[in-house]
């Protein structure tokens, strides 16, 4: 079979060996980038279902709380690095948030992070991943504070950020405080052990709405 397909290729001209496989080639060609692309669709599609599906089951957990006063919790994770979702967490109310902090030590932001990462690479990976992750994070947002207070100083230098003593070591030395600190105590971010408390210090610099500010001279003078 293969020897009359060469004998008839050959006896074919340009044109009609172009007109033979041109809609072939174009078969192939599409196959090749729906490859390409299949993986990103069932990703991108996952990412839309889960959260279409996640809101509705939302919705009518929160209809059934308004009607009964029973109290729920929702969390989701992705067990697949493929998929793009995030941790999705929803309680009924403060009450359940409470309970968890004060039955487990952490709150739910945090357990649901440790929880993707026990889905994603299992009870080995799981204390060695979070850990690394939260060490990345303290390292980050120290490094980010510390270049806010070089350059609120700016031009004088500053050796390093001082979290005990801030008045003494900052404020005294280079008129300098620090506006609106979103967490409850004011400590180095190395001293944080909550993923969610880093990562709401880490955005409240990297947005700016905690931020350095020099005083006037009459404030400094009052201080």
């Amino acid at each position: 079979f293969a020897p009359q397909i060469r004998d008839l290729w050959k006896a074919m001209s340009k044109e009609e060996q172009v007109a033979a496989t041109e809609e072939e080639l174009v078969r192939i060609a599409g196959v090749k980038e729906m490859k390409k692309t299949a993986s990103h669709s069932v990703a991108l599609n996952a990412f839309h279902d889960a959260r279409a599906s996640l809101a509705s089951v939302q919705s009518q957990m929160e209809s059934l709380h308004n009607r009964t006063g029973l109290e729920m919790l929702l969390l989701a994770v992705r067990a697949d690095a493929q998929n793009i979702s995030c941790p999705q967490v929803w309680t009924s109310g403060d009450v359940v948030d409470e309970f968890f902090q004060l039955t487990n030590k952490m709150s739910l932001s945090d357990y649901a992070v440790r929880f993707e990462c026990y889905c994603l690479s299992g009870i080995q990976g799981t204390a060695k991943t979070y850990e690394s992750e939260l060490m990345a994070l303290k390292s980050k947002t120290s490094k980010l504070i510390t270049e806010k207070l070089h350059e609120a100083v700016a031009p004088r230098s500053v050796s390093k950020m001082f979290y005990t003593n801030f008045d003494t070591h900052i404020t005294e030395k280079y008129g300098v405080v620090v506006v609106n600190w979103p967490l409850p105590q004011f400590v180095a971010p190395g001293s944080i052990n909550s993923w969610l408390e880093l990562q709401t210090l880490y955005n409240a610099w990297s947005l700016g709405s905690t931020h350095f500010r020099c005083l006037s001279p009459s404030e400094t003078e009052t201080w």
